[in-house]
């Protein structure tokens, strides 16, 4: 059940990411919303190394 409900999370991620890129692509800020997406990646990858840490 645990891998249905990330896998949902996983989808719901991509779609968000192709969407914000499309986005981008009209605006013309694909490089900059390229690094935000990169820095939001980061700063999750980090808020999960600091509750692993804490062993919550």
């Amino acid at each position: 059940m645990s891998i249905a409900f990330l896998g949902l999370a996983a989808g719901s991620i991509i779609y968000v990411i192709t969407e914000l890129l499309a986005v981008a692509r009209r605006g013309g800020m694909k490089v900059l919303t390229t690094w935000m997406i990169l820095l939001g990646l980061l700063l999750g990858f980090a808020t999960d190394a600091v509750v692993t840490a804490a062993g919550v």
